[in-house]
């Protein structure tokens, strides 16, 4: 029920026409549906447990970050009142932390700045504290909150938050421009930014100093396309993206995307944490959803012009392509990959049939395991899809992700010790 290899090629010629494509994408997808939609909502065959507070939708976010405690103690989640197959609004949505072992919901908080993809970039930073973004009415601007479970105190930071390194620095952008170019990563609250897209110097990722509560300027725009300058990024909207720090805190890599119309472009990007040894190392047109493998190694989703659309483990420090998984998970497409030791977790856009499916593959010995398939409607879609997003718990035991198999938004954990269930 996999779209094959020959449609995805189409889907990428009609990337040159954004709006043609997606009108022709809609259309195919729901012709598909018709002929190949399957008669259960979903299929799995391990334990899942849904998280959620008095059957309310919930979710968690993105792909890289895992919504558990480091001990298996705490789950933090979003939980929401209204309807998510409708964009995000000015209407609240609450943080919860779920205590485990004694069964207890908690209201940490109102959420006003998030969205579906990504929530409020929600995340750990320890044992028993944790950050997230929040938007600031009075003041009128995005800053981030962390809090601290045990002596249950906020510590506000004048600025949001992408990702963090323990709670000694973060790394962000700006979201207003983040938004106006892609407003599923963005938030809504600044409805009156503009923003000068010739004006790349003064723009760009940012330090955030966390115990000074102090923000610097990194990388500009302007610096990264010196970098790995094309005629493409002449009188184009310029933007980064999906920042990931790498596990010891020392680099950290971002997609740099620009437009041209309605035409997207990306690039990868890997550079120290003091914003020094800037490097692109991937730069043909497309990349989609990476995550370190280790300190010098990235696994990816991206185009190789020689070896076209795939997974790809990439050497930071020499940038050789390394495809990974030729033949067993080629047939897939892009996915959102997340890394467990040997293991990677990954999920599928919505099939034929609109079930989206859940896979782990070992790299070690190429073992291939379907974890499950799950229905995702038409209702839920572009803004509004619900991607699975999976994430290995910390132990590498149990797997979360979001999914709208009944119907609603919701936080789903798989436990991976549970065995096949028949």
């Amino acid at each position: 029920m996999q779209y094959s290899v020959k449609e995805r090629m189409v889907a990428t010629l009609l990337s040159k026409f954004p709006k043609i494509k997606q009108y022709v994408k809609l259309v195919y997808q729901r012709l598909n549906y018709i002929k190949y939609k399957k008669d259960y909502p979903f299929r799995c065959d391990y334990k899942i447990s849904k998280i959620s507070f008095e059957n309310k939708e919930s979710f968690f976010g993105y792909y890289d970050k895992s919504p558990i405690s480091i001990r298996n103690e705490y789950i933090i989640f979003q939980s929401i009142n209204h309807d998510t197959k409708n964009k995000p609004s000015d209407k609240s949505i609450e943080l919860l932390l779920y205590d485990i072992k004694n069964n207890i919901y908690t209201k940490i908080d109102d959420i006003y700045s998030y969205n579906w993809q990504q929530g409020c970039k929600l995340m750990w930073i320890g044992e028993s504290k944790f950050i997230y973004n929040n938007y600031d009415e009075i003041n009128n601007k995005y800053v981030s909150k962390i809090y601290n479970i045990n002596t249950k105190k906020f510590t506000v930071i004048d600025y949001p938050i992408y990702d963090i390194y323990k709670d000694d620095y973060a790394l962000s952008l700006n979201f207003e421009r983040l938004n106006l170019l892609r407003p599923d990563y963005g938030y809504i609250n600044k409805k009156q930014t503009t923003i000068n897209w010739n004006e790349n110097k003064g723009d760009g990722i940012y330090y955030i100093d966390i115990k000074k509560n102090s923000s610097k300027l990194l990388i500009n725009i302007d610096k990264v396309i010196q970098l790995h300058y094309k005629k493409t990024m002449n009188s184009a909207k310029h933007k980064f993206n999906h920042i990931m720090i790498s596990p010891n805190g020392s680099r950290f890599m971002f997609l740099h995307r620009w437009f041209v119309g309605d035409r997207k472009f990306d690039s990868l990007i890997v550079a120290d944490i003091d914003g020094t040894n800037i490097k692109c190392i991937s730069d043909d047109d497309m990349v989609s959803h990476c995550f370190w493998n280790n300190e010098n190694e990235i696994f990816g989703y991206l185009r190789d012009k020689k070896d076209g659309d795939r997974y790809f483990m990439l050497d930071t420090l020499t940038s050789k392509k390394t495809i990974i998984g030729k033949d067993i998970i080629d047939q897939f497409g892009d996915g959102h990959p997340n890394i467990s030791n040997d293991n990677i977790i990954f999920d599928t856009y919505p099939n034929k049939s609109r079930m989206k499916e859940l896979y782990l593959f070992n790299l070690r010995n190429n073992n291939l395991t379907k974890l499950g398939e799950f229905f995702e409607s038409f209702e839920f879609y572009e803004e509004t899809r619900c991607d699975l997003h999976p994430r290995f718990s910390y132990d590498g035991k149990k797997v979360f992700f979001d999914s709208v198999h009944e119907g609603k938004r919701q936080l789903y954990m798989m436990d991976l010790e549970s065995g096949h269930e028949s």
